[in-house]
C-alpha cells in the first residue's frame, strides 16, 4: 500500500513526523448519542459536510527527542472495520520514506486499546517493532485482552480484534501512570472516559509545549463545538465529557499547540473558545 502524506515540524529541539496512515469513515450518530443523528447532521451539513458519513482520519505521530525514537500509537494495519474499504496501514511504508525501519523505533507509546491505535503493532502475529518497549496502561490491557466470551455487550467483536494484536507483545509490556515521563519531554496525561485507561500526551522542549488529545475529542467539529454531546464509542460517558471539557479548557487556558488523531492532516492547530464550546484552528507547521 503506498504511502499517503507525512508532516514534519519541530516543536523546540523535537523533531515530530505527522503520518497519515488512512481513514474510515462511520455514521455522523456516533458524535452525538445523546442528541441524535439529525442534530449532529444540521452541524456537519453547516461547514458543507456530509450529514450521513463522517470521515476520520488517522495521525499517527513520530516523536524524536534526544536520540529517542517515540511512536505514538501504530493506526490501524491491516484491520478494517465494517462497511470500510481497507484505505489505511500506510506506516510502515511512510517511515520508509523517512529513511526509518520499523527496528529504529525506540519506544511504542499506546494510548488506549483501540484497534485503529494498535491494529498497527502485528503482522500475521509478529511484531511490527521487535526492536521497541511497548508502553500500555494495565487497564487497557486486561481489558482489551479478556475473553471475548466475557466481554460487554457490542464489544466482542472489537476485543477478539484487539487480542489479534496486542497478546503478541505482552511479553515486556510497560504500564505507565498519570505524568510518567516516558522518554525527554514525553509525558502522559490521564484522560479517562473514551475507555477505562485512555491517556492523553504532553510534548515539551525548549519551553514549547502540545498537548496530542489523542481521542479526548474525536470529531474536529462536534466534539468541540458541543463538548457536552457523548461519543457513542466511549465507554464512560460522562467521565469523558468531563475529560474533553477539562483538557481543551487547559488548552485554551495555557494556550497550548495541540493534536488530534482523528483531526483533519496533519491534525495540529490551536483551540479557542465559542460560546459553551470551542473551536480548532489548525496552524501552520515549519
Amino acid at each position: 500500500m503506498p504511502m499517503r502524506a507525512i508532516r514534519q515540524f519541530s516543536l523546540g529541539d523535537m523533531r515530530i513526523s505527522v503520518i497519515d496512515d488512512g481513514s474510515f469513515s462511520m455514521g455522523v450518530g456516533m458524535f452525538g448519542a445523546n442528541v441524535g443523528k439529525a442534530m449532529v447532521g444540521d452541524l456537519l451539513e453547516s461547514y458543507g459536510l456530509g450529514r450521513d458519513k463522517a470521515e476520520m482520519p488517522l495521525q499517527v505521530m513520530l516523536v524524536e527527542t534526544e536520540g529517542v525514537r517515540v511512536l505514538i500509537d501504530t493506526g490501524m494495519g491491516d484491520t478494517t472495520f465494517h462497511g470500510n474499504s481497507a484505505d489505511n496501514g500506510r506506516l510502515v511504508k511512510s517511515l520508509e520514506v523517512l529513511g526509518l525501519t520499523p527496528s529504529d523505533i525506540d519506544i511504542v507509546l499506546l494510548t488506549h486499546g483501540h484497534p485503529d491505535h494498535v491494529g498497527g503493532l502485528t503482522v500475521e502475529g509478529e511484531r511490527v517493532f521487535p526492536a521497541s518497549t511497548h508502553f500500555l496502561p494495565d487497564v487497557e490491557f486486561k481489558f482489551w485482552t479478556q475473553s471475548p466470551d466475557r466481554a460487554p455487550g457490542g464489544l466482542k467483536q472489537m476485543i477478539e480484534e484487539c487480542r489479534r494484536h496486542l497478546l503478541p507483545i505482552s511479553h515486556g509490556l510497560r504500564s505507565y501512570s498519570d505524568g510518567d515521563e516516558i522518554a525527554p519531554g514525553v509525558k502522559t496525561v490521564a484522560a479517562p472516559g473514551h475507555t477505562h485507561g485512555h491517556y492523553a500526551v504532553m510534548l515539551e522542549s525548549k519551553g514549547e509545549r502540545m498537548l496530542h488529545l489523542v481521542d479526548t475529542a474525536v470529531h474536529y467539529l462536534a466534539g468541540l463545538e458541543h463538548p457536552e454531546w457523548t461519543v457513542g464509542a466511549d465507554i464512560d460517558k460522562p467521565t469523558a465529557v468531563a475529560t474533553r471539557k477539562r483538557l481543551l479548557g487547559q488548552a485554551v487556558d495555557e494556550q497550548l499547540l495541540v493534536a488530534g488523531y482523528h483531526f483533519p492532516f496533519p491534525g495540529v492547530g490551536r483551540i479557542m473558545r465559542l460560546g459553551e464550546g470551542y473551536r480548532y484552528v489548525p496552524v501552520p507547521l515549519v
